[in-house]
């Protein structure tokens, strides 16, 4: 059974081979489109004047995880990757700008802003330890890939934190569907490439991506978009 399942991943692998390239542009496309996501967000805060229920931490998140990836990838000199992440961040930077702009509360702006603060430190950190670290470039590969690897879970379930209120409520009006959508199919897409280009560290955790993007829109199946307690109040009224 195990030596099957060996053999049908490497089937799998040589089959994807033949397609790397375009698999690697499908990829970069979906993943920008996704990134483009946050242009809806982004509005709904600039149409309500205010960030309300909204977390910042997915953009805060998307920063991180994108900053990060961009540096593993150069190391790679990976083209498709380094494309990607640049344009990434350079979007994630503005969201979390105009997210800031918008942030009036002072209890959701403290929260950003620590988590802004945290973000910073660890990212200077990795850039200090890339260019001015003694270890060799393989080793820096590795340990960058690893925080590649937690950027990346970090930026998938970044929705989660909205989790206990779509519990409470019933309700997913306050999940980002697009965000989620378009992390659903890049999650998927960057799991091939890494299975072609045997990255571990691309590989795994776009398949927990995957796997925590397909959860979350199954709660969209599970509950309306409307808020229990708002039809409890329209009940009332009436």
């Amino acid at each position: 059974m195990g030596l099957n399942s060996v053999l049908h991943f490497l089937d799998l692998k040589m089959a994807l081979q033949d397609y790397k390239d375009i698999i690697a542009t499908v990829a970069t496309i979906v993943t920008i489109i996704q990134f483009l996501s946050g242009i809806d967000i982004c509005r709904k805060i600039i149409k309500q004047g205010s960030t309300g229920d909204i977390s910042g931490f997915p953009f805060v998140g998307g920063v991180f995880s994108t900053s990060t990836w961009l540096t593993y990838s150069l190391l790679l000199w990976d083209a498709s990757m380094s494309i990607t992440n640049a344009v990434g961040l350079t979007l994630q930077v503005i969201y979390l700008c105009t997210y800031v702009r918008y942030c009036i509360a002072s209890g959701p702006w403290r929260t950003v802003r620590r988590q802004m603060l945290v973000t910073t430190l660890v990212v200077a950190a990795i850039q200090y330890y890339v260019f001015l670290s003694d270890d060799e470039n393989e080793t820096i590969k590795t340990r960058i890939g690893l925080m590649c690897c937690l950027g990346s879970i970090i930026f998938c379930a970044s929705p989660l934190v909205s989790l206990a209120e779509v519990f409470r409520t019933r309700s997913t009006d306050m999940l980002p569907f697009p965000l989620i959508f378009a992390t659903f199919l890049v999650s998927g897409l960057w799991w091939l490439y890494g299975i072609i280009i045997q990255n571990s560290f691309v590989k795994y955790p776009n398949l927990i991506g995957f796997g925590l993007s397909g959860f979350q829109l199954f709660l969209f199946i599970v509950y309306p978009n409307k808020r229990k307690d708002n039809v409890t109040g329209e009940s009332r009224a009436v």
